[in-house]
């Protein structure tokens, strides 16, 4: 048993070397030698050139990454300097309010975001919890219309895609306008009641 395999084996190496003996042939003459022939010309040509007209191609194009890099540069490093520069709060609620005009996880985002904050007013203000406040707000025990408590309950609950096929315009507790619910939000973090 185990010579048939000894037998196979060498079988299988001796035609692998006879094949790997005409394939190096070839390559020989197909592939290594006019590679070596076109890098031979290439550097015959090179070596052609005077060397002046080198060494000149050489600072000129060193003088040309420099210059471009030292005008560019400071374009681009007015584009960076806003792109680094610290964003604080205000830049966030600015940027979320301009989202949240266009996308609805943007106006959950939006939604959970006033929650909170109203949230923390109250806590702070009345000396309690901030999961009392929080439950507060979800049951609607606050002085609010009911359309800006539903939009304060929908960010309190995990984000839920819409399907518009099925979802007519209107349908969530997201889709009021943003300037009342602020101005509701705003008029309960100072504390003021209803008129």
């Amino acid at each position: 048993m185990w010579r048939r395999r000894l037998i196979l084996i060498l079988t299988v190496i001796a035609a692998v070397e006879i094949v790997a003996l005409g394939i190096r042939g070839f390559l020989a003459e197909t592939l290594i030698t006019p590679l070596l022939y076109l890098v031979w010309g290439a550097v015959r040509i090179f070596e052609s050139i005077p060397q002046g007209i080198i060494w000149l191609t050489f600072v000129l194009a060193a003088s040309i990454v420099a210059l471009v890099s030292v005008w560019g540069g400071r374009r681009n490093d007015a584009q960076h300097a806003d792109a680094d520069a610290p964003r604080g709060r205000v830049y966030e609620w600015q940027r979320l309010v301009a989202l949240a005009q266009r996308h609805d996880y943007s106006r959950w985002r939006m939604a959970q975001r006033l929650m909170l904050l109203l949230a923390e007013t109250m806590a702070a203000r009345e000396r309690i919890e901030l999961r009392v406040a929080r439950q507060r707000i979800t049951t609607g025990m606050i002085d609010a219309p009911q359309h800006v408590i539903d939009f304060l309950r929908a960010g309190a609950d995990s984000y839920r895609p819409r399907r518009r096929i099925f979802l007519q315009r209107g349908e969530s507790a997201l889709d009021v306008d943003l300037d009342q619910v602020v101005a509701a939000v705003e008029r309960l973090a100072h504390g003021e009641n209803r008129e």
